[in-house]
């Protein structure tokens, strides 16, 4: 996944003097993250008709969100639906997590102990979940959910594997600063197949 163009500097946001010996002064935005030659990490991938395919024996990594030098990591998370979602917090400061779906509260805890680390479960339904530090407002991340075992995202190079049944799939592109997009690969056994995807900065929001 790349994203073509020059890609804009991230936003730096002002901390709080309580957090500066952790965090420093300023904190980057992390919601869009551009490595050599454009690669564009934290795209989240997934099929389209993924629920109607068998899952049998295939399971999902477990889904982690951590709170490090007051941002979360990552910023953008794939998690199966109805599943746990494990928050940790790797600062010496208090963070409190408050997580959404729409408009619906999930849940609004404090954590107030370096290596603290907690679950929540994941509503049953697939979906988009903000979660945000009431403390530290600069702080965000989200997290889609999927009601069946096919997804992932993309590492630091742009990169993802995923592996598919024989067929014909419509894959998802989905990042939060950019539009959607569907591409058709068709996959036969034994085979691995190559899909790239590209962006222009002129479609970020």
């Amino acid at each position: 996944m790349r994203l073509t163009g020059s890609p804009p500097t991230p936003a730096l946001f002002d901390t709080t003097p309580s957090v500066v010996a952790a965090c420093g002064d300023k904190v980057p935005d992390r919601s869009l993250l551009v490595g050599e030659g454009g690669a564009l990490a934290h795209v989240v991938v997934s099929l389209a008709e993924g629920a109607s395919l068998p899952a049998e024996g295939l399971s999902s990594p477990p889904s982690v969100l951590d709170q490090k030098k007051c941002s979360y990591e990552p910023p953008a998370l794939a998690a199966r639906a109805g599943t746990s979602l494990e928050v940790r917090n790797s600062d010496s400061l208090i963070h409190n997590v408050r997580a959404v779906a729409g408009s619906q509260p999930l849940f609004n805890v404090a954590m107030p102990l370096e290596g603290m680390s907690l679950k929540k479960p994941l509503p049953p339904t697939p979906g988009t979940i903000q979660v945000k530090c009431d403390v530290h407002p600069w702080m965000r991340a989200v997290v889609r959910t999927f009601d069946h075992p096919y997804f992932t995202t993309t590492d630091a190079q742009g990169r993802f594997r995923l592996e598919l049944p024989e067929g014909n799939h419509t894959v998802l592109l989905w990042h939060e600063r950019l539009p959607e997009a569907s591409r058709p690969v068709t996959v036969k056994a034994g085979e691995t197949v190559r899909l790239e995807q590209s962006w222009a900065t002129g479609e970020l929001h």
